[in-house]
């Protein structure tokens, strides 16, 4: 398994005060936020994580967290609430734009704005001016970023700098600005002769899986999949890539680690598969296999957990999988080891 991810203290910061005012915000709406920003944290993780996190934050002086009220979430004691740094007003003034203003922007010409907010829109009014309304090929966010305010990571986050009284709907919008978020580039490797020909493809989350079954599907004449790809742990959004693939995906088949966290990367994954528009499930082969591998100590899982987490499985090994892991036993990918592989049938 990958590890916890540690938080981007901004981009949390962004998703919690994204108009800078300061004031309180409870645990809950921290371990929100942190969701927000990496949605496919099994919920397990998220007290450890909120712990990490207001740690960290108050160290580097983002806010201050509560010493007298606490919130049990899970086996963590959290401070019930952090109260974050306010920005200094006598250096920010909030004022009103008074150059004239593109149509586009005319929403803007009555707002009170910080000098942050003023930059930006100062930055894209004349932007508009000179592309004549954003007539200008599309780019990716970061680009554009740098081209209006020589920061790329101006407009790279779940909320972007300047906050929710500029991004909306009816104001600033990545579209006005021509640009957007691209996909990250998915790993893989075909291990067939004809790599443009249509054919399914198998997804592990894991590096050393990966290169496993590449090793072991090459020599076949025929193997069961086209391709094989990695998500690389918890990074499920390169997938929403697979219809750029230069063959056509006829087939997403998923497999993760046997444990809690493993299983629901692997819901997630096919979602995103089957968002993308590819039939998603199982590699019911290859999950056969991995349950018929030494355990090993896994977390505890309560009974209702390990039902919803094992129903995605196949029925061939549902009932052993949750039998798995209400023992607190676990199953890695790379109990899959080359051996393992070599001298067994794939279909």
């Amino acid at each position: 398994m990958s590890a916890t991810p540690r938080i981007d203290l901004q981009a949390l910061l962004d998703v919690l005060d994204p108009d800078h005012r300061g004031g309180h915000r409870h645990a809950d709406e921290i371990a929100a936020a942190i969701h927000s920003l990496n949605p496919h944290i099994s919920a397990v993780e998220v007290p450890d994580l909120v712990q990490d996190t207001i740690l960290r934050g108050e160290r580097e002086g983002l806010w201050s967290a509560a010493r007298t009220v606490t919130a049990r979430r899970g086996r963590e004691t959290l401070p019930k609430r952090v109260t974050l740094k306010t920005p200094t007003r006598s250096t920010d003034k909030r004022l009103a734009i008074t150059v004239p203003l593109r149509p586009e922007l005319s929403w803007a010409a009555t707002l009170r704005l910080s000098e942050y907010q003023r930059r930006l829109l100062l930055a894209v009014n004349d932007w508009l001016r000179r592309t004549d309304g954003g007539n200008v090929p599309m780019a990716a966010t970061t680009e554009r970023a740098y081209q209006l305010l020589g920061d790329e990571k101006a407009f790279d986050r779940v909320s972007p700098r300047g906050g929710t009284a500029l991004w909306r709907s009816d104001r600033l919008t990545l579209e006005l600005l021509r640009c957007e978020r691209p996909s990250t580039p998915l790993a893989w490797e075909p291990v067939t002769a004809s790599p443009e020909a249509p054919g399914p493809i198998v997804c592990v989350e894991n590096h050393a899986t990966f290169r496993t079954l590449i090793r072991v599907l090459r020599p076949h004449a025929h193997p069961p999949w086209a391709a094989v790809a990695w998500v690389q742990g918890r990074n499920t959004a390169p997938l929403e890539s697979l219809t750029t693939l230069p063959y056509k995906v006829t087939r997403f088949d998923y497999l993760g680690d046997l444990d809690p966290a493993g299983l629901e990367i692997a819901v997630a994954a096919c979602s995103v598969a089957e968002t993308a528009g590819v039939q998603a499930g199982p590699a019911q082969r290859l999950w056969e296999l991995l349950l018929a591998q030494p355990t090993r100590a896994g977390r505890h899982v309560r009974t209702a957990d390990a039902r919803r987490l094992t129903a995605w499985l196949p029925a061939t090994v549902r009932v052993q999988a949750r039998e798995i892991l209400l023992a607190d036993r676990a199953i890695p990918q790379e109990a899959l080891r080359l051996d393992v592989l070599a001298d067994v049938s794939l279909d």
